[in-house]
Parts: C-alpha cells; structure tokens; sequence
C-alpha cells in the first residue's frame, strides 16, 4: 500500500547542448545531435512499424514503452503514425515512468525538437500532475491515446489490462537501472503480448536477451545505432492464451473482454440508453473513437433525471488511505477536470474555481491533517487553505451545469439522440454483427452493443440479472442572491469564489442565484419539493457562508428533487454484464476455498454493458467509467488498473456472496 501519491520530479543537469542528464542514474536522455534518428531507427525501424501501419487492418494500433522520460519516443510515432496510418486509425501509446519529469522539465527538454513542436505543444497542454497511477491523456482530436504509468515499471504492467503489438523497450541501461530489467517484468512484458508482437530495444545486454528469451521471444541481435556495436530485436512467437485468459491473472470471474480483441469501428453500432451524465460521456467517448452511436431517452429532454440539477460540483471526496477505490476516483477527478476544461475554454458550462472542503466533526478535523501532513497528495490535487482553519482546497475543481454539459457531448456527428424513446425489449440473434434486437414503442433496431445507463431504472430491464442499486432521495435549494442579501443585512457578504463543502455544499452565484444542498433522505420515494427540505438546507448554507441561524426564509426558495443511483459498497457498477448462474456454477470452488485461482473464463463479454451508480459523484466519475467502457467496445488498452477493474466489476457481488458461502 502506498504511502503518498505524491511523486518527485528527477533530478537533471542540463549540459552545454541543452540536453537533460539524470543525477540518479548518471545518464542522458537523449542525444541531441541524433535523438530523433536513434528513436527512428531503434524503435520504429526494428518494429517495422512504417510498413505496418501503411497496411494496417485492424482500428487501432497499442505501443508499450518502458521510461517515457521525455517523451521524445511517444511523440515521434505519433507523428509517424499520422502521416502513415489509415485517417481512421487510433495509435494507443502506454509507458511508464518511475520519476516523471515536471512539466517546467518537460518544456525545457523538449525545446530542443522544432519538427515536433505542434505535437509537444498539446502534450504539455494536457500534462498531468506528478501523482501515482494511470493518466489517460486523449490527443490530436481521439486519435491518439497516451496512458502514462507514474510508478515503478512493474507495478505499471501488472495493473494493465491491454493487448500491445510492439514494445519499445527503452529507459537507462541495464548497467545503471538493473532494477528495472526484472524478471518479473519480462513475465508481464509476455502476458500482455499475442502472437506476432514485436519489441526492440537499445540494449543488447544479456539480462534483457535472456529475460526475453525466457518467456518466450524469438531474440536476434543487430547493428546498434551509431557508436552501440549492437542493440536487440525480435517477436512473440507463439502465445497460447486468449486475450481474456492473459487478462485474468487468476480472477476470471472479473473477465471482461472478447476472445476477439478487435472489431473494425465501422461495422459497430452502439445503443446508450439514458442520456445524463454516464450515458451522455459513454456516448461521447465512443463517438470520439469513430463509432457510431444511438442514444435512446425515455424523458423529454437531455438528463432530465439526476443529472438535470442546475449547478453541481467537481468534488471527488479522496480518502486519507491508498485503496482501489480511492485510486478510482483520484484517476476519475484528474480526467474529468481535464476533460471539462478542454471542452469548455469559453466557461459556458464549467468554473475550475476550486473547492474548500470544511471538516464535518472531530474526526474529520484529525484525518485532513494527517493528508495534509502526510502529503499524500500532490498540492496540484490537494493543499491547505490558509484562511480557513483545518480546511482542505482542491484547485482542480470547480462547478459545472451539468444540462449544458451533456448537451454539448450529445452534439457529435457520430450521435443521435432520441428522446421519449423506452426501450421495451431486448433480444439476441447469432451470429450476425448487430446481433442486439433493441425494441422502442415503435420499432425494432439491431445494435453491435448496448450500454445501460439507466441508473434506478436498470432492474427494470429483464434481460438484465438484478443489480442492488437503490435510490436516495435528494432535494437542492435554489436562493435569489437578492432575496439572501436582503435577509442578511449587516451580515457577511454573501459571496464566495470557491464552492464549499461541509454538511452540505453551495457553489459560487449562477446568474444571481445560490444552489445548494442537497438533502439526503433514505427509503423516501417522494418527487414533491417540500418546504422542509429547504429549510434544511437553509440551514446548512447559513453554516457554510457563516450567517447568522434562522436568517433565510422557505418563502424564497425554488428546488428540485431527484434520485441519486446508489450501491451498498459506495461504488459504481461499470463493465459487461454476466449471467450471474453461470458465474456461480463455474466458480462453485469459491464458496470452498475463498483464494482460489483460475484463469479459464467461463463466459467472454456478450456486448451488454452498465454504466451506473455513480450516486452523488457523477460528475467526477462518468468520464473516466465513459473511456474504459469505450476501450472494452473497441477491445483497446484500459485507462484504469486491473484492481480498480475487479472493484467496478457488476459481478463482483455474485462473487462475494460465493466467498461468503
């Protein structure tokens, strides 16, 4: 378990040329002479990539690099790629890194390539933090997808769920970096590698030929670049476990691929069903893979639902300790700002304004302070606020009109959207390519794959097993600034730059009105706004703007009901739907022995897919669920870890319930 998400930048020397040089490990990153030729004919040259990607068949492309240092690999072949593969065709670049440059070090080192300055450009643009993890970073308008694993290598590759067909094996020399060049490595290196995958490397190094050989490459040695008598290149083979199996590593009771990695995007046609946050970001980062998408909406309007409240927050609630689902949403918070802030440059729908975060008791108090004092995170994602005693800010968030912002990812030539559209039935027929029967009032469609973003509405649907998700009531206050003000004369000033957080939340003004809330009341199916839940919430806002109790009056305030999408483990339900009987029958081992290990998949995802659950935290977490959904319909590289894959997993409570026996 890791102590702090919180990552150093390397220590460099910049030499006379410009060029970075590694304190620790006492080696240049790159020649800068011949960096852009030593990339080109190590890498791409002995991965034949120029000539696979003039005939590349399938829709995407995945590259695995070990040491993303300054990146001066990864924006190579993007460039290359570009110019050689199809116009529809995605490049999916993973690498890894144990001490990621700073983005100041970044734009100092890369300053040195002209010929690459568009792509540098939008890379440090959309840079993330230095924070543990995965980072999911969507370049040249989708058609290129770069995860970055900040971490020690191996760990990075043993939370990857993806198929690669080339790696570039790069990073310091095994003489100055042995760690790296484990064993363990080459086992993953193996796992995630199909027949035909083909890797080279600088290094001709004994270490890496015989790890290589080990697992099972076909290894040659070749002529090195320029002063390197010789480097390493070669292929897989042979591989003899399935896409699905490979993935397992044990657990594949929480498969979630096809036995067919890929399925060209074109003949792929995908029904969303809901259109509020999950199904509107589903939709959108399909669409943005090329694919095309049908949105079918039983209400009158776009996120008419729980999605439809006129102001809500970025607030991710991180814990203060390392676990899956605390990673989830670090992961989740870090896209979705990005996202939102490359969407809205204009702020028409999104403030990045940031949040203070106010202790609710003891407890709370003593826990922030040992974040704080820990630093657990980096002060990007977390820091103190100094006016505000014991009180957490987090400058990445923000506020967001959540209507405005699924319409504007519905309005995609990819997406069609339709509105009082139910769906009424469903059935399958074998073995065409749209083998999903979908039925509305009206008709009949055929669709490759349906997700399900239906939130309380999903038990519904009978072809699909029961979910435990369950609905809270919530009830959010809306307050003319000019009626609060009126109320609170002599008082404070009713204002505030930051959303805050305690009991309850208030974001910043919105065209002279305060939103804020909301209630939460269990087991209470009533739609009506009620007078006392604003005064509940009056209250709570008198707390988080320091006023004085009793000050605001019920007669001025407007609100809305709504129903969150709960799940008893507090976290959302986001993967391929499985028969829960087969799971049970073919995992019966578990109910005997709760550490049991298998490999062999029972059933290989059908195209059915959830997307709910996100309760009161949408909005940190529907695009990064949207992006991994989207890489298990395009069979491409997960943006998440393979952990955090078991703990969105829909099945994981047929499983418990198996350990439990």
């Amino acid at each position: 378990m890791l102590t702090s998400y919180r990552l150093a930048p390397p220590i460099l020397t910049w030499g006379e040329d410009g060029a970075p040089h590694s304190n620790q490990f006492d080696d240049v990153y790159f020649d800068k002479e011949a960096g852009l030729e030593e990339t080109c004919y190590v890498f791409l040259q002995h991965n034949y990539l120029y000539e696979r990607w003039k005939s590349l068949t399938t829709p995407s492309f995945t590259i695995a690099e070990t040491g993303f240092g300054t990146g001066l690999n990864f924006l190579y072949a993007w460039q290359a790629f570009i110019e050689q593969a199809p116009a529809d065709a995605t490049l999916h670049f993973i690498s890894v890194e144990k001490f990621p440059l700073s983005r100041e070090q970044l734009i100092n080192a890369l300053k040195m390539w002209p010929s690459l300055t568009d792509q540098s450009q939008e890379l440090i643009k959309h840079y993330p933090p230095l924070s543990h993890g995965f980072h999911r970073i969507e370049l040249a308008q989708g058609r290129i997808q770069l995860t970055l694993w900040f971490g020690e290598a191996q760990d990075g590759f043993a939370e990857l769920n993806a198929d690669i067909d080339a790696w570039f094996l790069d990073g310091f020399a095994p003489s100055k970096n042995p760690d790296m060049w484990s064993p363990t490595l080459f086992k993953h290196i193996y796992r995630l590698s199909h027949q035909g995958t083909t890797f080279s490397t600088f290094t001709a190094a004994g270490i890496v030929r015989r790890g290589l050989q080990d697992v099972g490459f076909e290894v040659r040695k070749v002529k090195g670049f320029g002063h390197k008598r010789e480097m390493a290149v070669g292929e897989l083979n042979q591989q003899t476990n399935s896409f699905p199996e490979r993935m397992a590593q044990g657990q594949a009771w929480f498969n979630v691929r096809s036995s067919h990695p890929y399925s060209h995007k074109a003949s792929k046609h995908v029904l969303v069903v809901g259109s509020g946050l999950a199904g509107a970001t589903t939709a959108a980062s399909l669409a943005n893979q090329g694919i095309k998408v049908t949105v079918w909406e039983q209400g009158g309007e776009i996120a008419c639902q729980a999605s439809g409240n006129p102001q809500g927050m970025l607030y991710p609630k991180l814990g203060s300790q390392d676990t899956p689902v605390n990673r989830f949403y670090l992961a989740a918070y870090l896209y979705a700002s990005q996202l939102y802030s490359s969407l809205d440059e204009n702020k028409a729908f999104w403030d990045q304004c940031g949040l203070i975060q106010r202790p609710t008791n003891e407890k709370e108090r003593t826990r922030f302070a040992t974040m704080l004092a820990s630093g657990l995170y980096p002060k990007a994602v977390m820091q103190p606020k100094q006016d505000e005693k014991d009180s957490l800010f987090l400058p990445l968030s923000g506020w967001v009109i959540p209507t405005r912002l699924c319409e504007t990812l519905l309005n995609h030539k990819n997406i069609e959207v339709q509105l009082n559209t139910q769906l009424v039935s469903l059935n399958k027929e074998e073995p065409p390519s749209l083998p999903w029967q979908a039925s509305h009032q009206t008709g009949t469609h055929a669709f490759s794959d349906i997700v399900f973003c239906t939130a309380n509405d999903t038990n519904r649907v009978d072809y699909l097993p029961n979910t435990p998700a369950y609905p809270i009531r919530g009830q959010v206050s809306y307050l003319p600034l000019e009626a609060a003000q009126a109320a609170c004369e002599g008082q404070n000033e009713l204002h505030t730059p930051y959303v805050i957080c305690q009991e309850g939340y208030v974001s910043p003004a919105l065209e002279d009105t305060f939103h804020f809330g909301a209630t939460y009341d269990l087991k209470d199916q009533d739609e009506n706004v009620r007078e006392e839940g604003h005064a509940r919430n009056l209250r709570m806002l008198e707390t988080l703007l320091k006023l004085k109790a009793n000050t605001l009056k019920v007669e001025n305030c407007g609100g809305r009901v709504s129903f969150r999408c709960a799940i008893p483990d507090y976290t959302p339900m986001v993967g391929p739907v499985f028969n829960p009987e087969i799971i049970e029958s073919h995992y019966a081992t578990l109910s005997k022995n709760a550490k049991w290990k298998s490999d062999k998949v029972a059933e290989v995802s059908n195209g059915l897919f959830l997307n709910i659950g996100h309760g009161s935290r949408g909005l940190v977490s529907t695009p990064l669920s949207a992006s991994y959904l989207t890489s298990l319909i395009t069979g491409e590289a997960a943006p998440i870890e393979q952990r955090i894959i078991n703990r969105l997993h829909p099945s994981r409570f047929t499983v418990r319930n198996l350990k439990r026996q």
